[in-house]
């Protein structure tokens, strides 16, 4: 039986007890004063009596007497008097003690069994009932602790028939189902809430804030790089006035969806809605000639799009570009692109235009070969300098984990980020050598640290997660060292965890049964569904940069927080921040209920010695 349910009888049947011995008691006094009273009426009519010596004599002898005030009084000798003595030429009459004729007469010794009869068929009773009661109870425990034990609850299963259940099991069933739909709910509401705070509500594409928070946050990464395209269609304010608003908004749709096709082939790009009818382009990493062709083939397809009558296609489209790095900040940049909008606008026809660039970028901008030997002869004689940042807590202020930050080193010692090498890693097949080579030499250094607690995660490549083969070759370099069980962790950008919802859980769950917790990076980068926290086996969510910068000052993005969070801790998920920059933005984050910050808030990447001999 249930501790709660055994506690409840045996204070069920200790009150009973109680009552029934007040009820004992009880009938006990009443009856002992029922004889005392009896007793005391007969002793006050024999001291009433006045009798002589010789009276009383004869009395005593004869037990018949007769007085002036009783003319015949028969005594008659019963278990109720003791004694007749003399007191000071007196006769009193002595009784029997009251008590002594009440438990020694036959009634109450058969009331005490009939009593005791009542008392135990009560109990059984009684305990027969909470036996009955708690054995649906005892069924639902059972089932509690094999959930625990298995860490995950399976569903009630009901008997056949509607009857067969009792209400329990049956409302319980009930809240499981009101959980899922609830679940459910709320991811539709989060999505709701990501979309009317960071997108166009009729282009369903990201709006302006969307855009410039996500150009903020890039380029206060470490060697950003890339371009912003400004993409301005003129005419659409005519086709507004001669043909409706309507008739403007679905040519401008068609535009998007156009735009959207020629990026598709792009790593990674931001699309926003910059004004009624311009758009604003991101294109993160990309280097000064593929934006050239790019821009080329954007504005040839924009004008293979069929407009209405009276619409000029020579001037319809204007491209303005801007390439940066990370030395300019965003409103150098956007002020660049639109400044080359202009010019483009100024010449008249259809056309796009960027402004020249410096020569940092042009240095890096090799060529694929280039990059092949480069990365080949890297990995072979492993020059991948690791850094480690921490993630601090924000409770402790202690550190969560450290991040492992990677760059390559060139034969002139200078480093090259993980921003600039990795995209050309992938273009030439080296990312999966790439991701595990980091690995080993994270796990050596743990092996040299096995004293220590540190816990450290790796950004791991989708190419290497979806490739054939890489869980196993994971894992057996993690099982080769022992030492770092349970101090490796590994993150994945939200993004590529929501569109790869059919090919990645198997991979993952493999990771994270042999003890490598997974992370979700990059968490609010794009607007997408939080329904991937149901599918993998998420250990904490880190929000991407965009939506940490300014947070004090942005409510979109702390209403994106709350919403995130309210998800987070149906699944007891902690959310860390990413790029805190300094005190107002990490007092923000903590009144939103994030667990930990990373950034130059709290230190910069350090450099780490390798500690392990490398094998041969």
């Amino acid at each position: 039986m249930l501790p709660k349910a055994k506690s409840l009888e045996k204070q069920t049947l200790k009150t009973l007890s109680i009552l029934l011995l007040v009820l004992y008691v009880v009938v006990c006094s009443l009856s002992i004063v029922a004889v005392y009273q009896s007793q005391d009426s007969q002793h006050r009519n024999f001291e009433a009596l006045e009798l002589s010596d010789q009276q009383l004599t004869s009395f005593a002898s004869t037990k018949i007497f007769t007085s002036p005030h009783f003319p015949r009084l028969e005594l008659i000798e019963t278990t109720q008097y003791r004694q007749l003595k003399i007191n000071n030429s007196r006769w009193y009459l002595t009784f029997q003690e009251p008590t002594s004729l009440v438990f020694t007469s036959p009634l109450f010794i058969v009331f005490t069994i009939i009593m005791l009869a009542i008392a135990f068929i009560l109990c059984k009773r009684i305990a027969q009932e909470f036996e009955v009661s708690f054995k649906p109870l005892q069924k639902l425990e059972d089932w509690a602790h094999h959930a625990v034990i298995e860490g995950s609850a399976t569903d009630i299963v009901l008997n056949d028939s509607t009857e067969g259940n009792d209400i329990v099991t049956l409302a319980i069933h009930q809240l499981q189902h009101r959980i899922k739909a609830n679940i459910a709910s709320d991811i539709v509401w989060d999505q709701n809430i990501r979309s009317s705070a960071l997108l166009d509500q009729e282009t369903r594409i990201g709006n302006r804030a969307f855009f410039d928070n996500r150009l903020q946050a890039f380029v206060k990464e470490e060697d950003a790089q890339g371009a912003v395209m400004l993409i301005h269609f003129k005419e659409l304010e005519l086709v507004q006035n001669l043909y409706g608003y309507q008739q403007a908004m679905t040519l401008l749709s068609a535009l998007i969806q156009v735009t959207k096709q020629r990026l598709h082939d792009q790593p990674s790009y931001f699309i926003a809605r910059q004004s009624e009818y311009e758009l604003s382009v991101l294109l993160p990493g990309a280097f000064i000639n593929e934006v050239e062709k790019l821009a080329e083939r954007l504005l040839k397809n924009l004008q293979t799009v069929v407009l209405p009558i009276g619409i000029n296609h020579e001037e319809f489209v204007h491209i303005g570009m801007s390439y940066f790095s990370g030395e300019q900040v965003p409103y150098q940049i956007m002020s660049e692109a639109d400044m080359a909008l202009r010019s483009a606008q100024l010449q008249g026809p259809s056309q796009w235009f960027m402004f020249k660039v410096g020569e940092l970028e042009a240095v890096k901008a090799k060529g694929s070969l280039k990059w092949r030997t480069f990365l080949t002869a890297a990995i072979s004689s492993n020059r991948f300098v690791q850094f480690y940042q921490p993630v601090i807590a924000s409770e402790s202020e202690k550190t969560l984990h450290y991040e492992v930050l990677t760059k390559v080193s060139e034969k002139s010692g200078a480093l090259i980020g993980a921003r600039v090498f990795l995209p050309m890693a992938k273009k030439c097949g080296l990312t999966v050598q790439i991701d595990l080579l980091i690995l080993e030499q994270v796990c050596r250094i743990l092996a040299t640290e096995k004293y220590q607690e540190d816990v450290y995660s790796i950004n791991i490549s989708i190419d290497s997660l979806l490739s054939k083969g890489f869980s196993d070759k994971f894992l057996e370099i993690v099982q080769r060292f022992s030492e770092v069980k349970g101090r490796i962790m590994i993150e994945i950008s939200e993004y590529q965890l929501v569109n790869h919802l059919v090919d990645l859980p198997s991979v993952l769950n493999t990771i994270n049964s042999a003890g490598i917790n997974v992370v979700a990076d990059k968490v609010g980068q794009y607007v997408v569904s939080a329904l991937y926290i149901n599918v993998y086996p998420i250990y904490a969510m880190k929000l991407h940069r965009s939506i940490v910068l300014d947070i004090d000052k942005k409510t979109e993005n702390q209403v994106f927080i709350q919403s995130l969070k309210a998800l987070a801790e149906a699944k007891d998920i902690p959310i860390y921040a990413l790029g805190v920059e300094n005190q107002t933005e990490w007092r923000t984050l903590m009144q939103l209920g994030v667990k930990g910050g990373q950034g130059h808030f709290f230190t910069e990447p350090l450099a780490q010695v390798e500690k392990a001999i490398r094998s041969a």
